[in-house]
């Protein structure tokens, strides 16, 4: 068996030292849910449900993003999350896309999960603003369903160059 996760029988199977550790197919369809209502709720500038994404505040590990910034606290997150999608903030008349989703399998209840992300304008001229990649975003089974503990955004360079164009404009 290969050491990346793969389909096999009724499970997504990943090697991990030694030990086979298994999620269901019905896992893997809500993990990408997850991440699609991540993207959506933002959309839809719905602060109380994208928080719904993520695991308790006694269990938030964090959210890091250069360009955004280093949210450590369950209650930052919140805070940054209705700062972003309010009046005035970066996320009105964007679209969030997320692609190439893969869903690597640590154990029962935990997976690694890198995406990358397409954030479009759709209010003005439609077009991409900006790209990146979620790398290794821990998600984790809860009561609740599987919930982010953790993410870590990269965004790509060109974000930069565009926002610099647009500030000398």
């Amino acid at each position: 068996m290969s050491t990346r996760a793969g389909i096999v029988g009724p499970g997504i199977h990943a090697q991990t030292k030694g030990m086979t550790d298994t999620i269901t197919a019905h896992d893997l369809l809500e993990i990408h849910n997850l991440v699609a209502r991540y993207c959506l709720t933002t959309d839809n500038a719905d602060a109380d449900a994208f928080m719904r994404c993520w695991v308790s505040a006694e269990e938030f590990g964090g959210y890091e993003s250069g360009a955004f910034g280093s949210m450590k606290t369950w209650q930052e997150m919140l805070e940054f999350e209705r700062h972003h999608v309010g009046p005035g903030g970066m996320a009105n008349g964007k679209r969030h896309q997320a692609t190439n989703l893969v869903v690597e399998p640590v154990s029962a209840d935990e997976v690694r999960v890198t995406h990358d992300l397409l954030v479009l304008e759709v209010a003005e001229a439609p077009r991409v603003i900006a790209t990146g990649r979620y790398d290794e975003s821990v998600v984790v089974r809860t009561a609740e369903g599987w919930r982010f503990k953790s993410r870590t955004l990269a965004v790509d360079p060109g974000f930069f160059v565009l926002s610099a164009a647009q500030g000398e404009q």
